[in-house]
């Protein structure tokens, strides 16, 4: 009775630990895809809990008598290992969204791929939990405390091991490879003694299925596949129309191109740079890029000082390696930290200011549009020095964001603040395109002209 009480509790662990293990590789995911918002972490949290107490009030009533319940939590607990073999792996999802396509509103297909994704884990993650704890309630009603301590113990290790150990270290394939075999495990417990050698069977198979769909063929076919942890997922792949030129992906968007032949490079990364190349040449002037990519940014300039800002700490090893193919020239230098804490601490002063950290219309960073940073990046800036930010919108602000956005740059950027439209981008096309703000900080000059007061007959002097 005592080894089937500890069977059972280790069951409760090894749920509690994978479902939350499980959110957060999915969380992580959709980082990729969705971009990191917080409303598309709320609908996967509430979509788990709200099923997760589903399964609970479920397991909570079901009858005994009626339903062979040591059969139908077998079936649970082989039917979410073999759910996490498929749906936790990467390639799985992007074929989702593949399909997806077609559907716009990020809201809407974050809420499809819930009810696809999430559901039924949490479904059966409940119903097996709460049978359980009916079972050692039945056996020792003094156990409950320990049944939920056990039960959180493995939700707070989930939390902990799989995104500051597993995703880190191993990866994120690896990790759900982890989670399956964790999971797979359950088998064993829940197992009568003349069944272990069918359920042995079962574990290496579950194994195998694993291995080959969550670490041998990401490995083997997703050639480009550079690096992929809790911090991110790097690509480099060779552009389609010139496999010459290199394109880096990070969590899913197109972040830089690097060719020999600079137009081929993305219009907007040329409409900056030759706004760098007309800076004065009377001094050297000390640029601050906050969103490095792939360090393209001034990639020709030799003479001014360029300090280059991105979370990501292996991203200069990376570039300089598989992207760049040589090592940044000694008038510039990666900080490996997150661009708000920076400025937040910032003291020094800067001749230019460039924030490239608007990968895509999904990836829009919340904290990078806001009042507050904004009148940091202005506080930073020398007298006469500029302002670039780049961010993909509507040219013809067709929607709430481009003119919130519009709105806050101009609340602090008062005046001679510019918008640009790159590359393809059409005054009146309902397309999203990406847009520069540029902004010259000067001291304010408040003068009107009127028809009694008119000093424009001098011209431009």
């Amino acid at each position: 009775m005592k080894l089937l009480k500890f069977a059972l509790l280790g069951i409760i662990f090894i749920l509690g630990y994978t479902n939350l293990s499980y959110e957060l590789i999915i969380l992580h995911q959709l980082v990729n895809f969705l971009g990191s918002n917080i409303l598309i972490t709320s609908i996967v949290m509430a979509c788990i809990l709200l099923f997760l107490s589903v399964g609970y009030y479920w397991g909570s009533v079901v009858s005994f008598a009626k339903v062979p319940i040591r059969r139908k939590n077998r079936r649970f607990l082989l039917s979410l290992t073999l759910w996490y073999i498929f749906f936790g792996s990467y390639d799985t999802m992007g074929l989702f969204f593949i399909l997806a396509g077609t559907i716009k509103h990020p809201l809407m297909i974050t809420c499809l791929f819930s009810s696809m994704w999430l559901i039924y884990p949490a479904l059966a993650t409940g119903f097996v939990t709460a049978t359980i704890g009916r079972i050692i309630h039945f056996l020792n009603r003094n156990y409950t405390g320990r049944f939920m301590a056990i039960d959180t113990l493995g939700s707070v290790l989930g939390s902990l091991i799989t995104t500051l150990v597993l995703m880190p270290l191993v990866g994120v394939s690896a990790t759900v490879f982890a989670l399956t075999i964790l999971t797979g495990l359950t088998l064993f417990l829940w197992v009568k003694k003349h069944k272990v050698i069918k359920t042995t069977l079962w574990f290496i198979c579950i194994v195998l299925l694993s291995w080959l769909i969550n670490i041998y063929i990401p490995n083997k076919f997703t050639l480009y596949t550079i690096k992929d942890d809790a911090i991110s997922r790097l690509k480099i792949i060779p552009d389609e129309n010139d496999k010459n030129d290199l394109i880096m992906m990070i969590n899913g968007s197109y972040s830089s191109k690097i060719s020999s032949n600079r137009e081929h490079m993305f219009p907007y990364i040329q409409f900056i740079n030759t706004l760098l190349q007309k800076l004065p040449q009377d001094k050297t002037h000390r640029i601050l890029v906050l969103g490095a990519g792939g360090f393209t940014a001034g990639i020709d300039d030799d003479k001014n000082e360029y300090t280059f800002l991105d979370i990501e700490p292996k991203l200069q090893e990376i570039a300089e390696k598989h992207f760049l193919k040589q090592p940044l020239k000694e008038n510039k230098k990666f900080i490996a930290q997150d661009a708000y804490f920076y400025m937040l601490n910032n003291q020094e002063k800067y001749d230019v200011i460039i924030l490239d950290i608007f990968a895509s219309k999904w990836n829009i960073p919340i904290n990078f549009v806001t009042l507050n940073f904004l009148t940091m990046i202005k506080n930073s800036l020398q007298p006469g020095g500029y302002f670039l930010a780049n961010i993909i919108t509507s040219p013809t602000f067709d929607n709430p964001f481009s003119r919130r956005v519009d709105n806050t740059f101009r609340s602090v950027f008062t005046n001679y603040l510019s918008r640009q439209l790159i590359g393809d981008g059409q005054a009146f096309q309902q397309e999203l395109a990406n847009v520069i703000y540029l902004y010259h900080h000067l001291p304010v000059d408040t003068t009107i002209y009127t028809v009694d007061k008119n000093s424009a007959l001098y011209g431009q002097f």
